[in-house]
C-alpha cells in the first residue's frame, strides 16, 4: 500500500495490535500510532468495521480485495 489511499478505501490491518481486523481508511496522517509511540510516521485513520478508530502506519494495512 503506498502513502496515496484514497478515503473510504477497504482496508485489512496486516501487523500491530489490531492484526486481522477491517475496516475503512478515512484521513492520512503523519503521527504517532499505538505500535510506535515515539515515532511519528506516514498512515491513515481508520474507521474499524465495529466503529473503532485506530491510527495504522501504512505498511500495516492492505487495501481489501
Amino acid at each position: 500500500m503506498r502513502h496515496g489511499l484514497t478515503r473510504c478505501t477497504e482496508i485489512r490491518i496486516i501487523s500491530g495490535s489490531y492484526r486481522g481486523r477491517t475496516g475503512t481508511a478515512e484521513a492520512k496522517v503523519f503521527q504517532k500510532s499505538v505500535d510506535f509511540p515515539d515515532e511519528p510516521a506516514h498512515g491513515f485513520h481508520v474507521t474499524l468495521d465495529d466503529g473503532a478508530w485506530v491510527t495504522v502506519r501504512w505498511d500495516h494495512a492492505r487495501v481489501l480485495g
